[in-house]
């Protein structure tokens, strides 16, 4: 075993303080009645385009979704999404919260997300990689190498 751990530089740890958020959410089982739980969101500059969401409900196994980056932002200045993930800002109890509703075969869950918390923290993740440029480290070369490796 190596006497010398890795050496990790401080724009690292500014990555991996960004890249996740570790935070409380609420389930929305009915209009009165809201289940805490964690949640965590992650972003990868190497995979700029999405944020991983993981969900833990109490007693049970931790879910993930993949949403897009500029999905999950735009959610934070209006309604947006179709389909199996929605997301719309809101006011509850005077407070600031995003609603994200996630569907998959049929069933839906609806979550409330503290919005100024989620905005920040997205807009951190801007400094990583700006919107626009995500496409830009790609090597499109590799890329149509390994599709046409795989036809």
């Amino acid at each position: 075993m190596p006497d010398k751990q890795p050496e990790i530089s401080a724009d690292q740890l500014a990555v991996d303080h960004i890249s996740s958020l570790p935070m409380h959410i609420h389930r929305i089982l009915w209009s009165s009645i809201r289940l805490p739980m964690r949640a965590a969101f992650h972003y990868d500059p190497d995979d700029p385009l999405t944020v991983s969401v993981c969900l833990h409900p109490p007693e049970s196994p931790a879910v993930t979704w993949v949403i897009s980056r500029d999905l999950l932002y735009e959610g934070t200045q209006g309604p947006t999404g179709i389909g199996d993930v929605r997301l719309w800002p809101s006011l509850t109890y005077a407070r600031s919260v995003v609603y994200m509703r996630l569907e998959s075969h049929g069933m839906a869950a609806l979550f409330e997300v503290n919005l100024p918390k989620l905005e920040g923290w997205l807009l951190s993740t801007f400094d990583l990689v700006p919107p626009g440029t995500e496409l830009d480290r790609t090597n499109w070369d590799l890329l149509v190498e390994r599709l046409l490796d795989d036809a």
